[in-house]
């Protein structure tokens, strides 16, 4: 992957530009999936003085003031474009150091507890490299793909779900647009929204939580976009934990409900 920014040259226009099926848009997914390319690289290693100062000299702030119109997305906005103002125009090595600490506590060391990785978040026994990274890799192998070493990085790993996703935009077919959705509905935005908001609550850092705040923001809007153009509504698919609860509160009802009515213990009336 490049280590420079690739900026979209021009802004995308609401409403997007048709499908089903009289095509084109192939310029609105291709301005979001350079959007996504960025957001990749901010997830995909440590942050350094090249990558803060493109995120400057690219002007992405105005970027996503513009492509974020809700509440939500314009806070986040606003909350980056503050942020980086707060960093040194050139960050020292101490500053830098700092930025690597927190990039490793959140993606290699496990030392906020938060895992970048969907097996955890969707599986009962919340370990890796479950069944979610083999239902994800089946989608890659449809379109040729494959991740370089899934023993190192998973195929269920935040970049990579995210690359897919951008890749899938690049394409800018009617077919990969749906399957764009779809993806997101199965297995992006059942954890990867809960990830980054665990994270921006836990993490030293304003980048890393602001950085995080804003891929929420961008996937949402992505998935609207989508479903303006293929004419899906967002399906999420519930991860493991919401599953746990939702069964530990109907396992609760159903014994309050048989329990036997003690006078004195309860309302009689």
């Amino acid at each position: 992957m490049a280590d420079t920014l690739a900026v979209p040259a021009a802004l995308p226009q609401a409403p997007p530009a048709t499908f089903p099926d009289g095509s084109p848009a192939p310029a609105q997914l291709a301005v979001w999936s350079q959007v996504l390319g960025l957001i990749v690289r901010l997830h995909d290693r440590e942050a350094d003085a090249d990558l803060i100062a493109g995120l400057r000299a690219a002007r992405v702030t105005e970027l996503f003031a513009t492509l974020l119109p809700s509440d939500e997305g314009t806070q986040v906005a606003a909350a980056f474009a503050a942020m980086l103002d707060q960093l040194p125009a050139w960050p020292d090595d101490a500053c830098l150091d700092e930025l690597a600490a927190d990039y490793a506590d959140i993606y290699l060391n496990h030392g906020f507890r938060t895992s970048p990785n969907g097996s955890v978040w969707l599986t009962d026994d919340h370990i890796e490299r479950q069944q979610p990274m083999f239902d994800v890799r089946e989608w890659y192998e449809h379109y040729g793909i494959s991740v370089p070493n899934w023993r190192l990085r998973s195929d269920d790993h935040v970049v990579h779900e995210l690359q897919f996703v951008q890749h899938l935009l690049a394409l800018a077919s009617p077919a990969a647009a749906y399957d764009a959705a779809r993806f997101l509905d199965r297995h992006v935005l059942p954890w990867v929204p809960d990830f980054c908001a665990q994270v921006a609550q836990r993490t030293r850092e304003p980048f890393h939580a602001v950085a995080c705040l804003l891929t929420r923001a961008v996937l949402m809007e992505v998935r609207d976009v989508l479903a303006d153009l293929t004419g899906l509504p967002q399906d999420v698919i519930p991860h493991a934990w919401m599953r746990e609860a939702e069964r530990d509160r109907r396992a609760a009802e159903a014994a309050e409900q048989d329990r036997p009515f003690v006078p004195g213990l309860a309302e009689s009336w």
